[in-house]
């Protein structure tokens, strides 16, 4: 055993098998990028040409590549050969990931490594059978589980089979901008912003939205509201890459929208919502997403899908409002109700930063983050070594 424990002495293999983009393939190149600026040795498990082994290349942080998804018993096992020769290569001190489908053939290969800690981001909907001995067999070996928010900790605490104090809240750990420097509109305009993935190819909640716009604006009308509505769709890459640029830009033809409509490229951070009114979030299937998040901290009302993570965000309709995912009247009538009362929201949001950097701060988490790594593997480490002796 070291004299002194060096968290910058130490490898970790991140565990990140998606195509998508979503809130946890970010966290997971912000963790590795955060442990390879401390010092440490960071390595990320991806699939090669992914958005995340494009992000990291970036970095320069090291990949390895995994081919298949991981749906089928067959690719588990080609994974756990592919892990086996990962560590006889390379010292793994460290293991963190980011997919479920992921922790069976690591539980497998760490059953035989009781000196690795592993570590589980948990933010997905899942199907996980409680009667699957395999599932309960290898998922335990899961030494922490983190999570972003209290109700998704009870959400894991239910569905995983390990003690209640492995599994923790750490927040999002998102870059707080240094000052809230709100883009003020003149009186007479209304800026309503939606974030569209760059690897989004359904247009049907899109879709949703584009039809209820010509009956928002008749109801607004017919009570006096005279502001003039922006309809903006942001990605966070240029919008002639984007696979549903000329097809929303059909559907807005086609409804004779062309006015209400434009498209923004802008870095997915909390500066790109400064000028925004409003978020229009869209349904994801993650418990919880940064977006929603970015824009609570630039004070802007949201009004987003319905989800106990979302409600509780935004405390209940507080910060804004939720609908139902397939409700087109239910959208139409909270987006009016924000839009007609929007003082009320904007003067429950005065502050909101304050509260949610306590939880989300980037500072905040990497210092939980550090901590939990050195915790874990400290522990690991001693147990081996009692086995050891007793042996």
């Amino acid at each position: 055993m070291r004299d002194k424990l060096r968290l910058s002495d130490l490898s970790i293999l991140y565990v990140c098998l998606s195509d998508e983009w979503r809130t946890l393939e970010r966290r997971c190149l912000s963790d590795a990028t955060y442990f390879r600026n401390i010092g440490g040795t960071s390595i990320i498990l991806c699939h090669e040409k992914s958005i995340l082994d494009r992000e990291a290349e970036k970095e320069s942080i090291p990949r390895i590549y995994f081919s298949s998804d991981l749906m089928r018993w067959r690719s588990k096992l080609n994974l756990y050969f592919q892990l086996q020769l990962i560590f006889q290569k390379q010292q793994i001190d460290i293991v963190h990931a980011y997919n479920y489908e992921s922790l069976i053939p690591l539980g497998m290969i760490l059953k035989g490594s009781p000196e690795t800690p592993l570590i589980y981001t948990f933010n997905e909907n899942i199907e996980w059978k409680r009667t699957s001995f395999f599932d309960r067999l290898f998922v335990s070996r899961t030494d922490s589980i983190f999570t972003f928010s209290t109700n998704i900790r009870e959400l894991a605490i239910e569905s995983f089979p390990v003690s209640s104090r492995k599994v923790h809240v750490t927040g999002a750990g998102i870059d707080f901008p240094a000052k809230i420097n709100r883009t003020i509109h003149p009186q007479d305009k209304k800026k309503m912003v939606t974030f569209i993935s760059r690897v989004c190819n359904d247009l049907t909640p899109i879709k949703r939205v584009l039809d209820s716009i010509p009956s928002i604006l008749h109801h607004l009308q017919s009570v006096g509201f005279e502001q003039k509505l922006i309809f903006t769709f942001l990605t966070d890459v240029s919008w002639y890459t984007h696979p549903l640029y000329d097809p929303l830009k059909r559907m807005i033809l086609e409804r004779h929208l062309e006015m209400y409509f434009s498209f923004e490229s802008k870095p997915l951070s909390c500066a790109s919502f400064q000028d925004c009114d409003v978020f229009i979030g869209l349904p994801l299937p993650e418990l919880f997403t940064d977006c929603d998040l970015f824009a609570l901290v630039t004070q802007t009302p949201v009004l987003v899908p319905r989800t106990s993570t979302r409600q509780m965000a935004i405390k209940q309709g507080k910060f804004g409002e939720t609908y139902h995912p397939e409700d087109a009247r239910e959208f139409k009538d909270k987006l009016v109700k924000i839009l007609t009362n929007y003082s009320k929201y904007l003067e429950e949001l005065n502050g909101v930063e304050v509260e949610l950097q306590e939880l989300h701060h980037f500072e905040r988490y990497a210092e939980e983050l550090y901590a939990y790594y050195e915790k874990l593997y400290v522990q690991r480490l001693r147990y081996t070594q009692k086995k050891k002796k007793l042996a």
